[in-house]
């Protein structure tokens, strides 16, 4: 094997992960994006509960193109992701917002899960963290008792 086939190889094998790469990026963001924005309602036409409503619903990926090696990087805004965390629903008003809060709590509260593992228990701390810090964005940012 000569050194020119040996840099076609070496070429080519570069070429291929980059495309590869580029084209799993592209995947992974385009379900994200279909993941968020999916329901089982038609997403053109969010219900309105006479309550709260969420816009960023529409608006929760885009790429960064800060050209810092951050490239096909999710942004997703406050409440989106908090909204996600308390599997709230496109719109949601402020007893839904309670009600998914609480069950949520119920489900994952260290005294509900003190009889499991220490690695169990972990999970759960993390996502009591979680779901408090959202109730907190909504209950401020809603005035909610």
């Amino acid at each position: 094997m000569n050194a020119v086939t040996l840099v076609v190889i070496i070429v080519a094998f570069v070429i291929g992960y980059k495309l590869i790469s580029w084209f799993m990026d592209r995947f992974k963001l385009s379900r994200m994006a279909s993941d968020t924005t999916g329901s089982a309602e038609d997403p053109g036409t969010p219900k309105d509960h006479g309550g709260l409503r969420s816009s960023s619903w529409r608006t929760g990926f885009a790429e960064s193109s800060a050209g810092d090696g951050t490239r096909g990087q999710v942004y997703e805004d406050p409440e989106t992701r908090y909204a996600r965390v308390l599997s709230l629903p496109r719109a949601y008003t402020g007893s839904e917002i309670t009600a998914h809060y609480r069950k949520l709590m119920a489900q994952y509260h260290p005294d509900a899960v003190h009889r499991l593992g220490p690695e169990l228990q972990g999970v759960a701390r993390r996502q009591t963290r979680e779901i408090v810090e959202a109730y907190e964005y909504f209950r401020v940012k809603y005035d909610l008792r």
